[in-house]
């Protein structure tokens, strides 16, 4: 068995190449979990959100240019900062799709000396629970003020 220092040159930069194109694969934005419908066409078209203290409301909205899905989110400022709450709409195919959101992922960047910034991988949960779709949103600075609707529980 060969080990990478005993490779021939062609063979390591064949195995790097490989690497590379591996570590570079992109996670869609927006993927169907029930139907595995091709939703690559959607994008994140805005994120923006407000800092209060230890809360941070934010809301998503992602598009294809014929349907919008929006997601509005409560977390908690901490470590490590967590989703408390969240719910989602998708006006899709002539009718209105809702539910509730769940992290599978959560990432925060402070804002202590600018804007905070949020990202991270969350489930969209129909209205019995069941995850549905699953929505990667890159880390991403918000830039603006915005006032969510207050969370209900």
């Amino acid at each position: 068995m060969y080990n990478f220092i005993t490779l021939r040159s062609s063979s390591k930069v064949l195995f790097c190449a490989l690497l590379l194109a591996a570590c570079g694969a992109k996670r869609p934005a927006v993927e169907d979990l029930a139907t595995h419908a091709d939703l690559s066409l959607f994008k994140l078209h805005s994120l923006r959100g407000t800092r209060d203290g230890d809360r941070l409301q934010a809301q998503a909205v992602f598009s294809d240019s014929s349907s919008i899905l929006t997601m509005e989110m409560h977390f908690a400022i901490g470590s490590p900062t967590t989703l408390e709450s969240g719910t989602w709409q998708w006006a899709r195919n002539n009718q209105m799709l809702s539910g509730s959101v769940s992290a599978r992922s959560v990432t925060f960047l402070g804002g202590q000396d600018g804007p905070p910034s949020i990202g991270g991988v969350y489930d969209l949960r129909d209205t019995s629970g069941v995850a549905r779709y699953r929505v990667a949103i890159p880390t991403t600075a918000l830039p603006e003020r915005w006032q969510a609707r207050p969370a209900t529980n």
